[in-house]
């Protein structure tokens, strides 16, 4: 197949996992945080726009009052602009100017755009790395990953940091060739910076790999003394300027909030997250909501959420590589595997918060997903009755793509089961979302599976023009843009909050996570029953309870 035939594949899988991505949104319910990236998103974009249709100029007033201020937390400084910008142009364009989409399918383009760039990114390094089956079935097994199908679903940044941090690794690796102006390193890790301080991390792989790659190269092999250190520092001297002066140059360039004050701002957004409060999360049967947390987390979780076919061939894609069987792939693997590191590392300090689970170390997936390709396609072949590295002929052949068929499938499968409900969902290892449960693993957050009871509490609820008020709990952020969606009526309240809410509500619904569980005792308390009137449940696991108080038989409301 020729090459530009072989990039074609690369670009159609891309565009399929859009297409996935967008199909997969349609029935996920609104995060919290989302609620949050899209308002200021829309600010963002408003501000850019109107400072290239001259309706403003660029002043500290002017872009404090959009991108800062003097709190924390002031128009959502703590987190970069970059894909907060791009869910606001989205939503300008296909919402308010073309009318194609919803506002909220709108914002969620970016990041769905952003998951297929990533499934190109993991093909095409995969390509170069060992060959067009393995890339193929790498791009596959990373778009049918659960937990990552709905991450990049969401008008977040946890999907685009991992399309964002492998992209640099991509663009790092291809660098090292000694190409005169490496400037796409720089940019990607700017625009990562851009995304989500994580990106921070990403230096800490690249600068060991750097060490590596020049400690064995001929001229570091040939020199002596200082002349040695030399070699090895300054080898491919031009990516390290170009990651030192662009990606600073870049986060600098699409943040306002930088252009003013960039050292005091730059130290307040660090300092935000090196002090980050640590929200609750269930994990083994424990709320966790302060450190010290247990070194494993990451590590189990990782194992709970990626399917099992996916981790098995992975651990013979790690063996293939240890022993060697992919040639020329030494570097290329260190890279990977530190790439893994540096994004999963911290969680193994018991310090780092915990309660994003996976989300927090999605760039640990392509490494896992290039390796359980490279493990299954050394598989078939072996299966053939031949050596990986001799077999051809389209006895192999048919081998490989049933052994792939096969992992794709079984991935397929988990998706299918998992959304839209993904953070219920557990794989085989955990005994699936039930296993999960009785283990103790955190059943959802964010209020995302408030969606599901949307329909029962319209039934319940009184008739237009009569008004029910609903004790929201988790899903009270995102109930205004429900009803601009139109998926309740504007006659369903928000009823407010604690036990206040709960006293003037009719309807309530608890979105169960382990330290939710007191707003069933408080409801229980002022409905005068234990009795909920429906519970929606994810692979028989209750995520959240509707009530309805007793006598309510949707009378008005005074």
């Amino acid at each position: 197949m020729s090459r530009r035939a072989r990039l074609l594949v690369g670009w159609a899988l891309a565009v399929v996992a859009v297409v996935v991505v967008m199909i997969d949104q349609r029935d996920v319910g609104i995060a919290r945080d989302e609620v949050v990236y899209i308002q200021h998103g829309e600010h963002y974009a408003s501000w850019w726009l109107g400072l290239v249709r001259l309706e403003h100029g660029v002043s500290a007033a002017s872009i404090t009052q959009t991108f800062g201020g003097p709190s924390a937390t002031d128009n959502n400084r703590e987190h970069p602009p970059l894909m907060k910008t791009l869910f606001g142009l989205s939503e300008r364009l296909l919402h308010d100017r073309l009318g194609v989409a919803d506002e909220v399918t709108a914002a969620r383009l970016p990041s769905a755009m952003m998951h297929g760039v990533a499934v190109l990114v993991v093909y095409l390094f995969a390509l170069e790395l060992a060959g067009l089956a393995e890339a193929i079935l790498a791009a596959l097994l990373l778009l049918l990953l659960p937990r990552a199908l709905f991450h990049a679903g969401l008008a977040c940044f946890d999907a685009p940091t991992m399309t964002l941090w492998f992209a640099t690794v991509y663009a790092y690796g291809r660098a090292l060739d000694g190409r005169a102006w490496p400037w796409q390193v720089g940019v990607l890790w700017g625009l990562a910076l851009a995304t989500k301080h994580t990106a921070l991390l990403l230096p800490f792989a690249l600068g060991v790999h750097y060490l590596v790659v020049g400690w064995r190269s001929d001229a570091a092999r040939a020199a002596h003394g200082a002349g040695k250190l030399g070699a090895i520092l300054g080898h491919r001297w031009r990516v390290i300027a170009s990651l030192a002066v662009l990606g600073p140059v870049t986060l600098y360039a699409v943040w306002p909030w930088l252009w003013f004050a960039p050292v005091s701002h730059v130290r307040d957004w660090l300092a935000f997250h090196l002090s980050h409060v640590h929200y609750n999360y269930e994990y083994l049967g424990r709320n966790w909501n302060a450190p010290r947390f247990p070194w494993h987390v990451a590590l189990v979780t990782t194992l709970f959420t990626v399917p099992v076919a996916t981790l098995a061939a992975a651990a013979v894609g790690g063996g293939v590589w240890i022993a060697g069987r992919v040639r020329g792939a030494g570097a290329p693997v260190v890279l990977l595997a530190l790439s893994a590191a540096a994004s999963i590392g911290p969680f193994l300090l018991g310090t780092t918060p915990i309660f994003g689970a996976e989300k927090h170390w999605m760039p640990a997936l392509p490494t896992i997903c290039i390796a359980a390709a490279v493990g299954a396609v050394w598989a078939g072949r072996a299966a053939a009755g031949r050596r990986a590295s001799e077999a051809r002929g389209r006895g192999a052949g048919i081998v490989v793509i049933a052994v792939g068929a096969c992992l794709v499938a079984a991935s397929a499968v988990e998706v299918g089961v998992a959304e839209p409900y993904a953070l219920t969902w557990y794989n085989a290892l955990a005994g699936g979302a039930p296993g999960g449960a009785d283990l103790g693993m955190n059943r959802q957050f964010w209020g995302v599976a408030a969606r599901g009871v949307l329909p029962e509490l319209v039934a319940e609820a009184a008739a237009p023009p009569r008004s029910t008020y609903v004790y929201t709990h988790d899903a009270a952020p995102a109930w205004a843009l429900y009803q601009r969606l139109q998926l309740i009526p504007g006659t369903l309240l928000d009823a407010g909050w604690e036990q206040a809410g709960i006293d003037r509500s009719q309807l309530a619904i608890v979105i169960h996570e382990r330290h939710f569980n007191r707003h069933d005792y408080l409801i229980w308390r002022s409905y005068g029953t234990v009795q909920p009137s429906f519970v929606l449940r994810a692979g028989g696991v209750p995520i959240v309870s509707v009530y309805r108080r007793p006598g309510y038989g949707g009378e008005a409301v005074p």
